[in-house]
């Protein structure tokens, strides 16, 4: 079965390799960012006190600092992602760490519902968004290699229409094709 420790470490180093970025404030979000997790859409993850305690009296980019070198919140964050992302899209059930990766790193941008409604139209399974038997038993028979072409190509159309439909996304456009070819 596929290896969310693999997955996590291709999104550590596609997101998170630059240390003073780690955390944020995004143009289009309201709030922090740390480690990709969005403040206004994860309020509760546990790892907001110890940011807040960090920013006290530091820049952003100070705090970013010592925040990424804190191995009790970067357990945090790959608790997080496991729970919210990995253990949501059933990928533990994936025979393939490759196509694991692939949705994972995807869901993690987009969120679980619309990743794993790309890949079901992909599949040519029913569309609902939930990973269920029938998806799983598509995705573990498709060929891996054409897999990792068709996966990108979709994720890539995905990212178009989505900066078609909300231009201020735009900026985000060559990072998203970027993201979507290095897995």
């Amino acid at each position: 079965m596929s290896n969310f420790a693999k997955s996590m470490q291709i999104l550590m180093r596609l997101e998170f390799s630059n240390p003073s970025l780690t955390l944020h404030k995004n143009e289009t979000e309201n709030g922090l960012t740390f480690f990709g997790i969005y403040e206004c859409a994860h309020p509760d993850f546990r790892g907001w006190e110890l940011v807040k305690q960090a920013l006290k009296g530091k820049s952003l980019k100070e705090a970013s600092f010592i925040l990424y070198n804190n191995s009790d919140l970067v357990a945090l964050v790959y608790e997080f992602y496991k729970k919210e992302f990995w253990d949501k899209m059933r990928l533990d059930e994936v025979e393939s760490d490759l196509k694991a990766s692939e949705i994972f790193i995807f869901g993690v941008n987009v969120d679980t519902k619309p990743a794993i409604r790309v890949l079901q139209r992909l599949l040519n399974v029913t569309v609902d968004g939930v990973v269920g038997a029938q998806t799983l038993k598509a995705l573990n028979a498709y060929d891996e290699d054409k897999f990792n072409a068709d996966f990108d190509s979709y994720e890539i159309a995905y990212y178009a229409n989505l900066v078609s439909q909300k231009p201020k996304f735009k900026v985000y456009a060559n990072g998203w094709k970027n993201r979507a070819l290095a897995v």
